[in-house]
């Protein structure tokens, strides 16, 4: 099976998060203590689930079947790549950025789990983050590309159900408009290699990760 892709360099993403001159009136924001004396508190207790990103606590969409289905081909074959003690996974759990509480389809992160008893991974544990898409992935390649490129998570991958493809973004620049510097993109026929710190841990075919 091929593992040779298309490499370019990712457009710029779009603004991270709504501003008070673009909506016309003052928007509320949130940091990331506060979120979570919210939920400490059982605000969203009943309500459908929530992230925090940027300041602005947002409603996660209900994902479709192929999403879910996608999301569990990539959960397996992940997690075997990045075996315990030495990482710790997550699927659709919690993150801890700067302002932001994202909940990615996965995450790999170093270990032990005792590392996170107290609070969840961040930026320096992180050493891969990706999001499964289909109707989201405008946010996913925009807001969600900026917010990890800024807080230098090293490796970002967007499992893009509908184009059939896997979009691998790593060297990330932050800055005033946080992006990453490469993107490479994996169709049907190529493997998506697992590299971390300059060594590959196992490659997974795109064939394996859509429905």
């Amino acid at each position: 099976m091929s593992s040779a892709a298309r490499t370019t360099r990712p457009p710029q993403p779009v603004p991270v998060a709504p501003s008070a001159a673009a909506w016309g009136r003052p928007v509320a924001r949130f940091t990331v203590e506060q979120y979570h004396r919210m939920i400490d508190a059982g605000v969203f207790v009943g309500a459908r689930r929530c992230e925090l990103i940027h300041g602005l606590i947002l409603e996660k969409s209900v994902p479709g079947p192929p999403h879910c289905s996608s999301t569990r081909r990539l959960a397996r074959r992940l997690m075997a790549l990045f075996p315990e003690p030495g990482w710790v996974t997550g699927v659709q759990d919690s993150i801890t950025l700067s302002g932001s509480e994202p909940e990615p389809d996965f995450f790999a992160a170093v270990g032990p789990e005792d590392n996170y008893a107290d609070r969840h991974p961040g930026p320096k544990d992180l050493v891969l983050v990706v999001e499964v898409a289909d109707s989201s992935v405008a946010f996913d390649r925009g807001a969600k590309l900026a917010l990890y490129a800024g807080s230098k998570v090293t490796q970002y991958w967007i499992v893009d159900v509908n184009a059939r493809r896997v979009e691998v973004y790593t060297d990330p620049r932050g800055g005033k408009n946080p992006t990453y510097r490469t993107q490479t993109d994996y169709g049907p026929g190529d493997a998506v290699p697992v590299v971390v710190g300059g060594t590959e841990l196992g490659s997974i075919p795109v064939s394996e990760l859509l429905p």
